[in-house]
């Protein structure tokens, strides 16, 4: 894995419809979910709002990874990204104006829902294939 992403990776994860999240719980359970995301590549962060098992676990543990993909029966044309998180929750402030923006740019389902905070994912390393 590298730190940075390359301009080809930070638009592939940008225009994602899903993102799956590991985290891992405080014994050591891990768990994995499907969630939207909203991706802001100034700041490498991907925006998540969940309040489940995930949010759960990354207030605990405030590491995650993130995966996203194009899946194809043809596997020389697969595609996708693996990257690891430094996590947080954002409850208030420009951050969060900024994150629902995002979030209800890509998503018209989030358009008329109100949330209080999103979790905060900064990309710190990645790997990528097909890209």
């Amino acid at each position: 894995m590298r730190s940075r992403l390359s301009q080809v990776e930070k638009r592939f994860i940008a225009r994602a419809r899903v993102c799956r999240v590991g985290s891992v719980d405080r014994q050591g359970q891990p768990h994995v979910a499907p969630l939207c995301h909203a991706f802001d590549p100034a700041t490498r962060t991907a925006y998540v709002a969940t309040s489940g098992l995930t949010a759960k676990n990354l207030r605990g543990r405030h590491r995650a990874s993130i995966e996203c993909d194009d899946y194809f029966e043809d596997w020389d044309r697969l595609r996708g990204l693996v990257a690891l998180a430094r996590a947080r929750v954002v409850r208030g402030g420009s951050e969060l104006k900024r994150a629902r923006v995002l979030l209800r740019r890509k998503f018209e389902q989030y358009r008329d829902e109100e949330f209080a905070e999103v979790i905060a994912l900064r990309i710190e390393s990645v790997t990528s294939w097909g890209l």
